[in-house]
């Protein structure tokens, strides 16, 4: 909401007016809901009458009350021009007499100019109640099936529809384009066979032409078949006009229908898109919000060395006048960005502490109450000492809260679809991790040639680990039969060998200690 200072030359607009303009032109809430819809209905109403009035049944019951149902729309919308063209003063761009001509030069308006016209010169020419339904008014009405443009007045469905198109519009232009060719071929591959033939009219009459008299007949029977209505109108007798007719009809149904899949398939990115554009957005209040009180936070305090604040409007109360008891603040000059850091680095120490403590209800009107409503501030007037002292106060408190608490609630805003998209692309990332190490497990004992199943079980990691196993064991078994037979060895070289030459005795031990150790090791 923009702001409007007391002091503007230009004349300032009122509350109403402000209040008006965000009810007519930015509905939002219960009661503008109610509001716009009744009109909606409303004109509906008025829309289903006006079509009854064309059935001569119904013509002469209800032409009165049509009547006096069209002089309450165009009092209504009548007024409500007024209305809207007034309350857009509210904005700088719709000021003044230039400024009501550019908003009424708007198409939206310029469609309720025309709708109430239309319905004022209908009512006038109708002097006679029973004259209302005739035929020299009838025309005017058309205009009047305007006003169902007045339910969308921003128009969001035809830019949606817009940029979707727009987006697609190179798939759509080849479908098209291929469609419209093959249509012209096969009208006039249709016209050359069907042309001179005789066969039976639509009512079974036979001899009479097959009404391919030219070639326009020919497309207009090729339209009708491409759009599957079929009138039966015109349609082929010979054979070979039903074999062209016959495969056209197979490529129109299948070629045909890629546009609306295509324009379906926008659509559903296009929401999806702006689900996520809206969660996205949630987070910039509260990041605005963060900015700004960590700015006012600098701004108000008696350090700040930056004349671009808040001190043309607020006026800092002396230290004097401080409550006892307040800690001051430090007059060292830091820049901004020091003093945000180091306040952001302490908020992260002491969050734990500060969840266990009582919320303090503050005097100072959240950011995004502010952003929602007009607000109106007088340049030439300050704020008192007292409101100054309670705002260094507060700040004081809280300056390392720096508004977290919005941060921390839509950093993550998370939603059922959110959720199951994160799961679906944590799956895709598993199944590539896994492929890829498969594909490291193959690169490093090479990837096997393709064997019975049977025998697949053999080339399993665990059958290798067991075929190891066993061969260890082996070896482990002989390495023990070989120290038993060192062993017998050694005692019967003691019994033969004298005690004085025991070269080959060590030897034979040193043989023994290498075969233990190596038994160990392998077991």
């Amino acid at each position: 909401m923009p702001y409007f200072p007391k002091n503007n030359t230009r004349s300032v607009p009122s509350n109403f007016q402000i209040l008006l303009y965000y009810f007519l032109e930015r509905p939002a809430g219960l009661k503008c809901f109610i509001y716009h819809f009744s009109v909606f209905l409303v004109v509906l109403i008025g829309l289903v009458l006006s079509v009854l009035t064309t059935i001569e049944k119904f013509s002469t019951n209800l032409s009165i009350y049509v009547y006096w149902i069209e002089i309450f729309l165009v009092l209504f919308f009548g007024v409500e021009y007024v209305l809207r063209l007034w309350s857009a003063g509210c904005r700088s761009k719709y000021m003044g007499v230039s400024g009501r001509f550019r908003f009424a030069r708007k198409p939206i308006a310029v469609v309720d100019l025309l709708v109430v016209i239309a319905s004022a010169l209908m009512i006038i020419l109708a002097a006679d109640r029973q004259a209302f339904a005739a035929s020299a008014i009838r025309g005017v009405r058309f205009l009047q099936i305007l006003r169902v443009l007045h339910v969308d007045r921003h128009g969001g469905t035809w830019r949606l529809l817009g940029s979707v198109v727009y987006i697609h519009r190179q798939e759509l232009i080849t479908t098209l384009y291929i469609g419209f060719l093959a249509l012209i071929f096969c009208s006039y591959l249709v016209y050359i066979a069907e042309k001179d033939e005789k066969g039976d009219d639509s009512r079974g009459i036979k001899g009479n032409d097959s009404h391919f008299d030219t070639y326009a007949d020919a497309l207009w029977w090729g339209v009708i078949t491409i759009t599957t209505i079929g009138y039966g109108d015109v349609y082929p007798v010979t054979w070979v006009g039903k074999i062209i007719a016959s495969c056209f009809a197979i490529f129109a149904i299948s070629f045909f229908a890629l546009p609306a899949g295509i324009l379906g398939s926008g659509f559903a990115l296009k929401v999806q898109q702006k689900q996520r554009q809206k969660h996205f957005s949630r987070q910039i209040p509260a990041a605005a919000t963060l900015i700004q009180a960590a700015w006012r936070v600098y701004a108000s305090s008696p350090g700040s060395s930056c004349i671009a604040t808040w001190n043309i409007y607020l006026h800092v109360a002396d230290t004097s006048s401080l409550p006892t008891g307040n800690k001051s603040y430090s007059t060292n000059h830091q820049t901004f960005g020091e003093r945000t850091a180091e306040k952001l680095r302490h908020l992260r120490l002491t969050s734990v502490h500060r969840k266990s403590r009582p919320k303090r209800t503050s005097t100072i009107p959240s950011s995004p109450n502010l952003l929602h409503s007009p607000v109106f501030i007088d340049g030439r007037s300050s704020a008192s000492s007292t409101s100054n002292a309670t705002i260094l106060e507060n700040h004081d408190h809280d300056d390392e809260d720096f508004e977290e608490e919005p941060i921390k609630l839509w950093s993550k805003p998370y939603d059922v679809r959110d959720v199951l998209e994160q799961y679906s692309h944590g799956h895709i990332n598993m199944m590539m991790r896994i492929k890829e190490l498969q594909r490291k497990i193959e690169h490093t004992i090479g990837k096997q040639a393709p064997v019975a199943i049977e025998d697949r079980a053999k080339l399993t990691v665990l059958a290798r680990m067991q075929r190891v196993e066993g061969t260890m064991n082996i070896m482990g078994e002989t390495m023990e039969n070989i120290l038993k037979l060192l062993k017998i060895v050694d005692e019967k070289l003691d019994r033969v060998l004298p005690n004085d030459n025991r070269s080959t005795k060590s030897i034979l031990s040193r043989m023994n200690t290498k075969f233990s150790s190596t038994q160990e090791g392998i077991l």
